[in-house]
C-alpha cells in the first residue's frame, strides 16, 4: 500500500483517482462543516459546485449552506461554518453544500474506489477506514484560491503519522514524509497555528474565530463522511 499527497484541487492526475481510496481535505472549512453536519444529525450531505446547483436541488425540509471566499451566499441558510451548523434544527434532513475548493475537489475525485472526507476532527478515525480497504491512498487537499493551504497540508501530516504508527511497512511520497514531519513540529499548538495561515486570516478578518479555534479540535469524534451516488452519508468507525 502506498499514500501519495495531492496539495491542490487543480493539480489532481487520473492515475491518483482511479483504483485508489480518496480523502478530501478542506479544514478550513467546507471538510469540518460535512463532519460537524453528519455528526449533528443532518441526514446527508449533497455536494454541489456552483449556486445555481444548489438552489436546483433545494426543496422543503433541505437547508443550504455555503460561501464564496469566506462570505455567506445570500438567500442561504448557513455559511460554509461548523459552529453555525451546530445550531442548526437539522432534524433529519439533508444539507446542500457548495464552497469555493471543497465541493470542486469532491466532484473530481468522485472516479475513485472510495471518496472519503477528512480533517482534524476525524482524523484518525478517516484514515483507518481508509487503510482498513487495503487500496492505495491519497490525501487530497482542497487548497486555497488555487494554491497549497498549510492547515489541510497538515491535516494530512496527522494522517500520515497515524498511517505509518498502524501500518509501518506502507510506502509513502515525500510530500508525505514533508508534511508529517510539519505536523509533528505543530501538534501541541494547532489552535494558534490555524489563525496565522493564508486561510486562518482571512476568517479572522470575516469574525469567524470560533470556526478556527473549533477546527483545531484533534479526533474530536470517529465519524467518518464518505461519498455514495453523490451523496455524503456518514460512516462510524468503531
Amino acid at each position: 500500500m502506498r499514500i501519495e499527497v495531492v496539495p491542490t484541487v487543480e493539480e489532481i492526475r487520473a492515475d491518483q483517482i482511479r483504483n485508489r481510496v480518496v480523502i478530501v481535505i478542506d479544514v478550513l472549512r467546507a471538510a469540518s462543516t460535512i463532519v460537524t453536519a453528519l455528526e449533528c444529525g443532518f441526514s446527508m450531505v449533497l455536494p454541489v459546485e456552483t449556486i445555481g446547483q444548489a438552489q436546483a436541488l433545494h426543496t422543503p425540509g433541505c437547508l443550504l449552506a455555503g460561501e464564496r471566499h469566506c462570505r455567506k451566499i445570500a438567500e442561504f441558510d448557513y455559511n460554509n461554518s461548523p459552529t453555525q451548523i451546530i445550531t442548526a434544527q437539522s432534524s433529519g434532513h439533508p444539507l446542500i453544500l457548495t464552497t469555493t475548493n471543497g465541493t470542486r475537489a469532491i466532484q473530481k475525485a468522485e472516479k475513485a474506489v472510495s471518496v472519503l472526507i477528512g480533517c482534524f476532527l476525524n482524523a484518525t478515525a478517516c484514515i483507518t477506514h481508509a487503510l482498513e480497504q487495503h487500496q492505495d491512498i491519497t490525501l487530497y487537499c482542497a487548497g486555497t484560491r488555487s494554491e497549497f493551504a498549510l492547515e489541510d497540508g497538515l491535516a494530512a501530516g496527522l494522517m500520515v503519522t497515524v498511517a505509518e504508527r498502524k501500518l509501518p511497512q506502507i510506502e509513502m511520497c515525500d510530500l508525505g514524509q514533508a508534511l508529517k514531519a510539519s505536523y509533528l513540529h505543530v501538534a501541541d499548538r494547532l489552535a494558534d497555528v490555524l489563525p496565522h495561515t493564508t486561510t486562518g486570516k482571512r476568517l479572522v478578518q470575516h469574525r469567524f474565530t470560533d470556526d478556527l479555534a473549533y477546527c483545531a479540535q484533534v479526533d474530536h469524534c470517529r465519524l467518518v463522511p464518505y461519498v455514495k451516488e453523490k451523496r455524503i452519508l456518514p460512516h462510524l468507525v468503531s
